[in-house]
């Protein structure tokens, strides 16, 4: 089991694990817990897995496979206990798989693109000569 800290969902590649429940610590400050929270749902979508973040001093949340949100408490008013019932099972997605494979395509067939262009300007001004 891997360990993780309190902005370790900020990290894709912290959060590519083959699991189907992850749990996040959080500490943030009251201010931003929330957000900070409700932006850690993404790694939930990407990787396929139920994702809950208990943070201490702002916005505790559960959320599943498809970033859905099950439960919240905010902790910053409420410190009672907080139960939640997430799903057993996650699914695999291709972000999990593959990781920023498409990313890194997409930005070398911009670059491309770019060349090709750069290229023929250079020769439709050589021929204007």
């Amino acid at each position: 089991m891997a360990r993780r800290f309190c902005y370790d969902a900020d990290f894709p590649d912290m959060m590519r694990e083959d699991a189907d429940i992850m749990l996040v610590p959080g500490g943030d400050w009251p201010e931003f817990g929330r957000a900070h929270t409700e932006m850690s749902s993404l790694r939930a979508i990407e990787n396929g897995y139920a994702l809950v973040r208990q943070d201490f001093s702002g916005w505790s949340a559960g959320f599943d496979h498809q970033g859905r949100t099950l439960s919240t408490q905010d902790t910053t008013v409420d410190h009672d206990s907080w139960i939640l019932d997430v799903p057993a099972r996650g699914t695999t997605t291709a972000y999990r798989l593959f990781g920023d494979v498409f990313a890194w395509l997409c930005l070398a067939g911009t670059i491309v693109l770019i060349g090709q262009t750069a290229l023929a300007r250079r020769a439709a001004t050589r021929k204007r000569r």
